[in-house]
């Protein structure tokens, strides 16, 4: 029997390398439901081609765009939360930014297969999820490259024997920039990644190395480690995705193309490895393996973020609000590349401190309260 897949950001990066795969195995899946925030037009080529039984566009104003049954098509959020409590097995949270959240909650209430892309899930409730994860056994698989990597590798390794997880970051655009050079970046630079081809906001979080910062939250909570455990290294060639350093000093690595449609592949499949029609990693071509340090002097977003977890739930919850809103701001031209971080550090300075957040209703006035906080930093009076 084939499963049954809801793709929550079909319109996205990571939603569409999940139809490509589907459509190389489509003996073993069915398009249950399509979900997006917006881009009614790639929608409505989705639809045409994998034929979902059920449709949910975000972005209610551009329902009437979609060609679709409208006895079958539902929108904003509670549209995506009442597919997801209907009969299909897995869930892909490809979701931009803090809109994922609740599908991520709902799936996990309704014991459905997660298999999560959208960082901010862990990010903004990580000790609520890990709690639901716990109590309900529902399943969660990363969808990341990197978690995807230390999901795997851990799972052949016992507890006593781990020191150290490290998570790879390519660096992004600008990591042979020097500092004063990085106050003149365009938007358009920032939105060109050198390895990984994604959607805007993950891109931009990338070249900032806050991507990295949220990730060392998301491992946190995945894999029930201190953040001291946790490390970054900055590895430009993208091959090795993810490394376990064991207490005898050895390391195992997982290496693979930087493509994303293996990590869904593993995800969708449960951990069960299928062919893919990709293009193999060629160790013979692979002429050098680099690997540094983060400069957290330039990119001190990763500092931010590794200071928000020592804080606590609300630092965190409030780094990842800020952020939203200073990058957004970044994107449209209101302010520098390098106001990003600073905005994001004011508002940890002012955060109503909280070290254990556990509902989701403080969660989101936390997020609020950053918001809000944040915009009013550049807004014109």
């Amino acid at each position: 029997m084939k499963k049954k897949i809801l793709i929550l950001g079909s319109t996205g990066s990571i939603g569409r390398s999940t139809l490509e795969v589907i459509g190389q195995q489509q003996d073993a899946f069915e398009v249950f439901g399509l979900a997006c925030k917006g881009q009614a037009d790639l929608l409505n080529q989705q639809i045409e081609k994998f034929k979902p039984r059920y449709v949910c566009i975000y972005d209610e104003g551009q329902k009437d765009k979609v060609n679709f049954d409208r006895n079958k098509l539902f929108t904003g959020i509670n549209g995506m939360k009442a597919m997801i409590g209907m009969d299909a097995h897995i869930v892909v949270n490809a979701l931009p930014g803090s809109i994922g959240l609740e599908p991520s909650l709902e799936a996990l209430r309704c014991r459905k297969i997660l298999a999560l892309a959208n960082k901010e899930s862990l990010v903004m409730a990580g000790r609520v999820i890990a709690k639901m994860v716990k109590k309900s056994g529902a399943k969660l698989i990363p969808v990341d490259s990197e978690h995807s990597a230390l999901y795997q590798l851990l799972k052949n390794i016992r507890k006593k024997e781990l020191k150290t997880i490290m998570i790879t970051a390519s660096g992004g655009p600008f990591r042979k920039l020097d500092k004063d050079a990085l106050e003149g970046v365009r938007p358009e630079e920032a939105l060109n990644h050198p390895t990984w081809k994604m959607g805007q906001k993950i891109t931009l979080d990338s070249a900032t190395l806050m991507n990295k910062g949220l990730e060392v939250i998301e491992a946190r909570w995945l894999f029930n480690i201190e953040p001291s455990r946790i490390r970054v290294i900055v590895h430009p060639e993208s091959i090795l995705h993810g490394i376990v350093e064991l207490v005898d000093h050895s390391f195992i690595a997982y290496m693979a193309n930087p493509d994303m449609k293996i990590p869904i592949a593993y995800a969708i499949n449960e951990g069960v490895r299928k062919p893919l029609a990709i293009s193999p990693l060629s160790l013979e071509d692979i002429s050098t393996l680099t690997f540094h340090t983060p400069d957290l002097g330039r990119f001190p977003s990763l500092r931010l973020a590794y200071d928000a977890l020592a804080s606590g739930d609300s630092a965190v919850i409030a780094l990842n609000a800020s952020n939203e809103v200073a990058s957004q701001a970044f994107i449209e031209g209101r302010i520098r590349f390098t106001d990003i971080p600073v905005l994001v550090e004011d508002a940890l300075e002012h955060h109503p401190g909280q070290a254990e957040v556990d509902d989701v209703a403080t969660i989101w006035e936390i997020h609020q309260w950053a918001t809000t906080y944040t915009e009013n930093k550049f807004k014109t009076p």
